[in-house]
């Protein structure tokens, strides 16, 4: 078969964390064709090849028909039913990449969507303003934000999400739509995740340090949690190392006010975070939502474990315990407190980064992950 791997945004590929080139390898490494479409200039740099359409023809069939594939896997957000439709009648099949926790639908998940809105508003207008318009959503029938995720949902032969609790959180904005047949085509598969952190060397001991990784001026990624949090972590164990990487963390993290020590580094590249996580026993997310985290997955195929807030992804990949440990709420002090179960685990020698790193490096190969899209797609007809 021939399975175009699509980015509909004007984002370049070489910039995007979606690892484009890991799901191409994946298909070739199964015996398919594989090329990664995109808009003009986006793919200049990148390690793969790529057939290039324009933004104003990706909604349009012949352009698709040109292309002659047979599988179409397309970043989607449960959103671009559009452009999903096309592919399904000149494209074949689609696969949509939802990058989703499942939490969608004013009704179905009330909190949680107000939050993803309020959290962004700076002023009381426009935080009055949230609230009403999140009450007119409560009110309406059938929004159409609500409309265009199911409608991406029926244009997609195939709808990945990021893990099993998701599943569970779309499955409830399903039925609060009576669309439950659409569960149907669900699976849940995490993203690919960069080669230098499947293949890097992986030391015999590990520093007593944990590591977190975000863009730290979004409030989605809560860094006020953080910095409470690691303050009473280190309020009760002194000798943990936290190094914290990433944009926008310099005012909560790098100045005299930060938490006792908290190293803020910044940015860093893949092959120096794949170091850093190999070297470290866990990473730490204080995030208010997610869809399917990539530093998550990095840090488990380097032998890492997991901390954070009670977000699907991680709770999923946590294992109950297995793989980390899970706050029970967004609080300082319950993330503090799992940070305190996590380095004790690891203490007792209850953490074994070897089979950690063999068990997700399995699971996060390229052509598992291909393969099981596939199987799935053959399941459905």
């Amino acid at each position: 078969m021939k399975i175009a791997v699509v980015w509909n945004a004007p984002r370049p590929l070489t910039r995007c964390s979606v690892r484009f080139e890991r799901y191409a390898s994946g298909f070739e490494r199964l015996g398919h064709r594989a090329v990664v479409v995109c808009h003009p200039g986006c793919e200049e740099g990148f390690p793969a090849p790529t057939t290039t359409i324009p933004a104003d023809r990706f909604a349009d069939p012949e352009a698709w028909r040109q292309l002659g594939c047979d599988v179409a896997v397309v970043v989607t957000w449960l959103r671009r039913s559009e452009v999903l439709r096309v592919m399904q009648h000149a494209a074949g099949r689609t696969v949509a990449l939802t990058d989703s926790d499942g939490q969608l639908g004013t009704r179905a998940h009330p909190w949680i969507t107000l939050q993803r809105m309020w959290v962004y508003q700076r002023s009381l207008r426009g935080r009055i303003r949230c609230l009403r318009y999140w009450l007119r959503q409560l009110r309406t029938p059938f929004p159409d934000e609500e409309r265009e995720y199911l409608e991406s949902s029926r244009s997609s032969d195939l709808i990945v999400l990021g893990s099993a609790v998701a599943e569970q959180r779309f499955a409830r904005f399903l039925r609060s739509r009576r669309t439950e047949r659409l569960m149907a085509r669900v699976v849940s598969l995490p993203f690919c995740i960069g080669e230098a952190f499947t293949r890097c060397p992986l030391p015999e001991t590990r520093a007593d340090r944990f590591v977190a990784v975000g863009r730290w001026d979004d409030p989605q990624k809560n860094p006020a949690l953080l910095a409470a949090a690691l303050r009473r972590f280190r309020a009760h164990r002194q000798r943990t190392e936290i190094h914290v990487f990433g944009p926008g963390g310099a005012s909560r993290f790098g100045g005299p006010d930060r938490p006792a020590g908290v190293s803020y580094r910044g940015e860093i590249d893949q092959a120096g975070l794949a170091v850093e996580l190999a070297s470290s026993r866990a990473i730490v997310f204080s995030s208010r939502w997610e869809g399917s985290p990539h530093a998550a997955n990095e840090a488990l195929a380097t032998g890492g474990t997991l901390v954070g807030t009670p977000i699907p992804s991680l709770s999923s990949w946590s294992q109950e315990g297995r793989f980390g440990t899970v706050s029970s709420r967004h609080t300082p002090g319950s993330l503090a407190a799992a940070l305190l179960h996590e380095a004790e685990l690891w203490d007792d020698g209850h953490r074994d980064a070897m089979a950690i790193a063999d068990h997700w490096r399995r699971a996060l190969d390229p052509e598992t992950i291909c393969g099981r899209m596939l199987e799935e797609l053959e399941r459905l007809g």
